[in-house]
């Protein structure tokens, strides 16, 4: 405690000389909370000392009694501030312990801050070193590959890069990002030089006679080891390698290959030139020499260039252009073709199998080898793509050959047989059985197109093949295939041919027939098929499909001509037969009726038998009458006052009108070979179809032309007889209209009509009143 005193007698005496504050001395010398604590007490006590001492010393003198009093009140500002330090520390120190060990540790975790600092510094500085090594690094990769030492540039790209992984300081960072960028671009600039280098000593020249593949190797020589020890070093070198083949097959191989005549010289050349003379004309190389002309080209790039040049991708892409050349563009369209294809199948497995013997991969996949696999499916598919193809381009033909019988066609086991044989191709035995149980069937003739003549040969064809076919998906797809020939010409004609078959009526007729021959040939390839339990598809829709399609086109056939002949013969609101004696009036009618009958003359010359079967003829004929009596009958109908006169002129043209029945006569001669034929005939048709084209009372022979006519007219044209009868209205008493309403002589009239007939015909009386009642009453 001896420093202690000397301390507090400092303190006391005033003259502290150390450095800072009084309380800095004392911080700097107590130890803990006791001894400041003792030091209080012993400051008390000198006080007390001091003052007492002070008292004495006043009564002595005066003088020091002053200046004792002011070095006690000094001592006691002092003393203060020493207190009020004390209990600072306290608070700051805590208990003895505590405030030890605290002091400690904030020593120790500074110290370990700043060795920790150290070593940083020390890890920056060391990366900061090797960062600047590789910098140097790139900087030689760099001048390597201007200089042109391609595989040592390769061999330090390598380094660096594995120097870079190594740093773990800087291990996913965007410096190491960076880094590797940098060598990943050094890389792709060795091998863009190493294919530049490469791209220089080969020339292709090619024309439409000759191709030429020359390789310089004079400018080879030394740099093809260093062209390939650099790849070797390089990540993906053997991309470098692939595009430099495929360069040499795109330029040269293809062009080559795509000449139908190629022929090389077989000595090996000593200038590093391969020459091929090309030709495009008939004649075609065989498969045995493009084979070997494939291989010699892949031999003489080996022999110049070096064998690591075809790499496999390379190999099987030469594989791919000789199985296109070779195989796919000849696979056979029939089986004779097939039998004797086996050959070409045998040279090109062994082409292969020297080809890709070079293959670095045992187990690359072999294009050859796998289509050898699918001859089968890939003969079928040929002819259902050859068939369909063919279908297409019937439907879309705007030939329109017409297919003329020369009679009815009886289908017939001789029948399928000429429509499926021929020197390459023979009919299915169980084809051949199905064909003689099934009963006999007859379309009848008329004029048909080549093209669905064309298209139904093709389905019987293919069916016939599925019928030889022993694998029952392939049988399934010849049998799907024949459906969808005839599937594809019902819906594409009338497609692409909308415009024609508006316009052109034999055009439209022809589509109908065609449409029965097709749905009637349909019926009975869907009966065959079902024999056959492995092939069934729905014949049954592509059959009703036809049928739709010719009614629909007959129809808006009939509809659209019999427009136009209503508006020839008929009159707007009746002012055409308004005052009819009148000469004017009465030429003018006339010279209506001439051109409804040229108009229909001409439409029943495009349909007449042979061109459709009579009942159709029939038919449509029945409903271009029905158009032009309609028109006549509601043109005499709204006129509101027909003269004595005028009903004698309408009369009459009425009935010059009805003699339009008389083109429902046709030659006896032409219609007997269809006397015979009724819709049963057609026993492969429904009935609806075969009503559609046979009636064998339309057929039968009559020996008075005019009674044909009107037996006829009776059955196809209902308005035949209404015509008739309105020339009689118009030329009888009011008792005879009564007199035959009553008999139902007139049931084709309605009420509104004949009270019109009679206000028109009969002067205002109160008798005419009477019978118009009675007409409402009836």
């Amino acid at each position: 405690m001896g420093g202690m005193d000397t301390f507090v007698e400092h303190v006391i005496d005033g003259d502290w000389s150390g450095e800072g504050r009084p309380s800095d001395g004392l911080l700097n010398t107590v130890l803990d909370l006791k001894a400041a604590t003792q030091l209080s007490q012993k400051l008390e006590q000198r006080l007390l000392l001091s003052q007492k001492d002070i008292r004495n010393s006043l009564d002595e003198n005066y003088l020091t009694y002053s200046a004792a009093v002011t070095k006690a009140e000094s001592a006691q500002s002092s003393i203060a501030q020493l207190l009020q330090g004390v209990d600072e520390l306290q608070l700051m120190l805590g208990d003895e312990e505590t405030g030890i060990q605290t002091r400690l540790d904030t020593a120790i975790k500074n110290e370990e801050q700043i060795c920790e600092r150290v070593q940083s510094n020390s890890a920056i500085l060391q990366c900061l070193t090797q960062l600047s090594a590789i910098n140097r690094e790139l900087q030689d990769m760099d001048r390597l590959v201007q200089s042109g030492e391609l595989d040592k540039a390769a061999q330090k790209a390598e380094s660096i890069e594995t120097t870079v992984n190594a740093m773990e300081n800087i291990e996913d960072t965007h410096i190491a990002a960076i880094l590797v960028e940098r060598v990943n671009l050094a890389r792709m600039n060795i091998k863009e030089n190493v294919l530049r280098e490469f791209h220089k000593v080969i020339a292709v020249e090619t024309n439409a006679n000759s191709a030429n593949l020359r390789v310089d190797s004079s400018r080879l020589k030394g740099r093809i080891s260093v062209l390939f020890a650099a790849l070797d070093s390089v990540k993906d070198g053997e991309n470098v390698l692939k595009e430099l083949a495929l360069y040499i097959i795109s330029a040269f191989v293809k062009p080559v290959l795509a000449a139908q005549l190629v022929t090389h010289d077989d000595a090996e050349s000593p200038t590093s030139e391969f020459n091929v003379q090309l030709s495009n004309g008939s004649d075609t190389t065989p498969t045995d020499g493009v084979c070997d002309l494939v291989l010699s080209i892949v031999a003489f790039v080996s022999r110049v260039l070096g064998d690591r040049v075809w790499v496999d991708v390379a190999l099987t892409e030469l594989a791919q252009l000789v199985l296109q050349r070779c195989y796919l563009q000849r696979i056979p369209e029939t089986r004779t073709e097939l039998a004797s294809f086996h050959k070409t199948v045998d040279t090109l497995s062994g082409f292969e199998a020297t080809l890709l013997a070079q293959c670095a991969d045992p187990s690359i996949e072999r294009p050859i080898q796998a289509a050898v696999k699918r001859l089968d499916e890939l003969f079928v598919e040929r002819q259902c793509a050859r068939a369909l193809e063919q279908s297409r381009r019937a439907a879309e033909s705007t030939a329109f050959a017409v297919y003329k019988m020369d009679t009815h066609q009886e289908w017939s086991l001789a029948f399928v047989q000429a429509t499926v044989e021929d020197p390459d191709t023979k009919l299915a035995s169980s084809f051949a059985q199905s064909i003689k149980e099934h009963p006999a069937a007859v379309f009848p003739q008329c004029i048909i197109s080549e093209s669905i003549v064309g298209t139904v040969s093709s389905a019987y064809q293919l069916l016939n093949e599925s019928m030889q076919c022993n694998e029952p998906g392939l049988a399934q797809r010849l049998a799907e295939t024949a459906q969808n020939v005839l599937d594809v010409y019902c819906v594409l004609f009338p497609v692409v041919h909308r415009q024609q078959l508006r316009k052109v009526p034999a055009l439209a007729l022809q589509f109908f027939n065609d449409c029965m021959y097709g749905a009637h040939h349909c019926t009975i390839l869907g009966q065959l098929a079902a024999a056959e339990n492995k092939v069934n598809p729905n014949w049954s829709a592509v059959a009703r499909k036809f049928f739709d399609s010719g009614i629909r086109h007959v129809a808006e056939l009939a509809e659209s001509e019999s427009r136009e002949l209503k508006s020839l013969v008929g009159a707007d609101n009746g002012t055409g037969f308004y005052n009819a004696s009148d000469e004017q009036q009465r030429d003018a009618l006339a010279k209506s009726l001439k051109r409804g009958r040229l108009a229909l003359t001409q439409l029943c010359a495009a349909m007449r038998p042979p061109n459709v079967t009579p009942h159709m003829f029939y038919r449509i004929l029945g409903r271009y009458l029905d158009a032009m009596f309609a028109a006549i009958i509601d043109g005499i109908v709204s006129v509101r006052d027909i003269g004595v006169d005028d009903s004698q002129v309408l009369s009459d043209h009425c009935r010059a009108a009805y003699g339009l029945v008389s083109l429902f006569h046709l030659d006896p001669e032409i219609t007997c070979a269809y006397s015979t034929l009724t819709s049963a005939a057609l026993v492969s048709s429904t009935d609806e179809q075969g009503d559609a084209l046979l009636d064998s009372d339309d057929e039968s022979d009559e020996s008075e032309t005019t009674a044909q006519g009107v037996r006829l007219a009776k059955k196809h044209c209902q308005m035949s007889d209404k015509l008739v009868q309105l020339a009689d209205i118009l030329m009888i008493s009011r008792a005879d209209i009564l007199a035959r309403r009553r008999a139902g002589l007139l049931a084709q009239y309605s009420v509104d009509e004949l009270v019109s007939l009679v206000r028109a015909l009969f002067s205002d009386t109160h008798e005419r009143a009477l019978d118009i009642d009675e007409l409402k009453r009836i």
